[in-house]
């Protein structure tokens, strides 16, 4: 099941990656693009694998037509197929198996939460770590 969800969602990953590649924004396109992409798969149940999804998506995220064109030149590249892979080995790395996981780096340590429910923890872990 999760080879098949994985390829299903490969180019998917690959545009948010680069879009997460290209952004000045401090994360904020990223959050769009992303949020276009899952109403797209679980909400309108449409296609979000081929190149003309990914584009109707990213211009509804508020991509202009340029910006999506090179995103979607940059999604097919090397550098973020590495990107996109190195990502994906430092969550496994960190047993992640669900969402939201978040990895929290404080100090040069990690830690782990899992849930909606834990953001208290992480803001206690952030705030107060020694």
């Amino acid at each position: 099941q999760y080879k098949k969800l994985y390829s299903y969602t490969l180019n998917a990953m690959r545009f948010v990656t680069a879009v997460a590649e290209k952004e000045k924004e401090g994360g904020v396109l990223v959050e769009r693009v992303s949020r276009e992409l899952w109403k797209r798969k679980w909400r309108t149940h449409q296609d979000i694998t081929q190149p003309a999804s990914l584009t109707e998506a990213g211009l509804k995220a508020g991509l202009s037509d340029n910006v999506v064109e090179e995103i979607l030149t940059l999604s097919i590249s090397q550098p973020i197929r590495d990107k996109l892979k190195s990502v994906t080995q430092e969550a496994l790395k960190h047993k992640c198996f669900d969402f939201p996981f978040i990895v929290c780096h404080v100090n040069g340590k990690a830690k782990v939460f899992f849930g909606s429910d834990r953001f208290e923890l992480m803001a206690y872990f952030i705030g107060n770590y020694n």
